[in-house]
């Protein structure tokens, strides 16, 4: 199913590992954006759901959109949240680097994980229509590993909050 929260796990554990390096908000705007033609592939009622964006170089430029576009959305959206009431610390621009790297990796997160539950999956084209990570695992240890690094970078968040009077904002 297109947008699944399984996929904001890995997420919260980067951010929970590296809060100054990493946005949030970034990575889970490129996971969103990953699955737009599978969305609409199944509004189509196409049997194959994953296409090109879900391969290795469709991810790449979705990367690319994301880092380069997002990054003003992004800051758009929490300084309407922070007019809204919301804290003035989420409002904080995303470097570029953030945001390369945030995009980079859920874009590419996305597709190792979908690659290895769902048969219409092709991560490796033009370059061949072959999957090699298809039930590599299986998808109920995907979704586990997808909630204990949820689990575990939110508690690595909450620590850091705890013990740090004016903690970094979580974009």
């Amino acid at each position: 199913m297109p947008f699944t929260p399984f996929h904001f796990g890995p997420g919260l554990l980067l951010k929970g590992v590296m809060p100054n390096q990493f946005s949030l908000s970034t990575f889970a705007l490129a996971n969103v954006a990953m699955d737009i033609e599978p969305l609409y592939r199944m509004l189509a009622g196409d049997a194959v759901l994953h296409g090109a964006t879900h391969s290795l170089l469709g991810a790449a430029g979705i990367a690319a959109a994301t880092a380069m576009w997002g990054r003003r959305g992004i800051h758009m959206a929490w300084r309407v949240y922070e007019r809204l009431g919301g804290s003035a610390l989420a409002s904080a621009p995303i470097s570029a680097l953030q945001a390369w790297l945030s995009a980079l990796l859920g874009t590419f997160s996305h597709v190792l994980m979908d690659a290895l539950m769902h048969a219409d999956m092709r991560p490796f084209l033009p370059l061949t229509d072959a999957n090699p990570w298809l039930h590599v695992s299986w998808t109920e240890d995907v979704y586990l590993g997808c909630v204990l690094a949820g689990m575990v970078g939110m508690l690595l968040i909450l620590i850091r909050a705890a013990f740090q009077p004016e903690h970094s904002p979580n974009r």
